[in-house]
């Protein structure tokens, strides 16, 4: 199982400082949620996580290993990275798609094997587009191809996961369904993290919460802890109920005043 760490990681994007001195540690078998206002860095953290932004200062180390030292066959194999956004460049079928998450572990201009067919079957049954498998993909609707990206994602077959809002754009049921799923590969012992705005999906789903507020880490750890009346201020300025329903902890905000 792998771990991943980023210590003192700081990004700047011209005159910008988008990451200051962020640390942050994902261990495997938990689901691991940033959370922070529009512009707090959060995209930024998981391309920087992902090997795909240049730091300007700081490490980032997959199980105590340089990200930079790991060959790009070997990392792509390792480490699976879903953008948020829905846009498709091919005009491929959605099954086809799916099997590009099987390039990082096939031999140049080798046929589909019997292994990776498999695998490629199971993603697109965990992401619900099994249905969807000869459609091509640009006429999907932007829901829907974006759960075909995610069992692209999922059929790597990495051990770390990096979600950018997977849930955006998924109505109310395949939302449920996807953080489901995102924590049931935690629990399964892979290392996910998952970029977020509901504030109620990350209480109910997440075990371990970092919250940004322009590029600095202003909590981190519990989710009660991170999620509480103060660094919710900080990060939002708002004010929030907390209860309970069916066992599962709701987070709903109230307000932007502290009244």
């Amino acid at each position: 199982m792998n771990s991943l760490q980023a210590q003192q990681v700081c990004v700047q994007l011209g005159a910008r400082s988008v990451l200051q001195d962020v640390d942050i540690e994902i261990r495997p078998a938990q689901l691991h949620g940033l959370l922070g206002p529009n512009g707090a860095g959060k995209t930024t953290l998981l391309r920087a996580l992902a090997g795909l932004q240049n730091l300007t200062a700081g490490h980032i180390h997959i199980s105590g290993q340089a990200l930079g030292d790991i060959p790009a066959n070997q990392r792509a194999q390792r480490l699976a990275y879903l953008p948020q956004g829905t846009e498709c460049h091919w005009p491929l079928l959605a099954r086809e798609v799916v099997a590009l998450g099987r390039l990082p572990h096939r031999a140049p201009w080798r046929s589909v094997p019997l292994h990776d067919a498999e695998r490629i079957d199971a993603a697109m049954r965990d992401a619900d587009v099994q249905h969807l498998a000869e459609r091509p993909i640009h006429s999907l609707s932007g829901g829907e191809r974006s759960r075909v990206l995610l069992a692209r994602t999922l059929a790597t077959g990495a051990e770390i996961l990096l979600a950018d809002e997977p849930v955006a754009g998924l109505d109310p049921a395949h939302q449920l369904q996807v953080m489901s799923l995102l924590r049931q590969r935690a629990q399964a012992g892979a290392t996910v993290v998952v970029v977020l705005h509901d504030l109620n999906l990350a209480a109910r789903f997440c075990d371990q919460l970092t919250l940004l507020r322009t590029g600095q880490v202003i909590a981190q750890g519990d989710v009660n802890e991170v999620l509480a009346a103060e660094p919710l201020q900080q990060a939002y300025g708002i004010r929030a109920w907390y209860g309970e329903v069916e066992g599962e902890r709701l987070v709903v905000p109230l307000g932007t005043d502290s009244r």
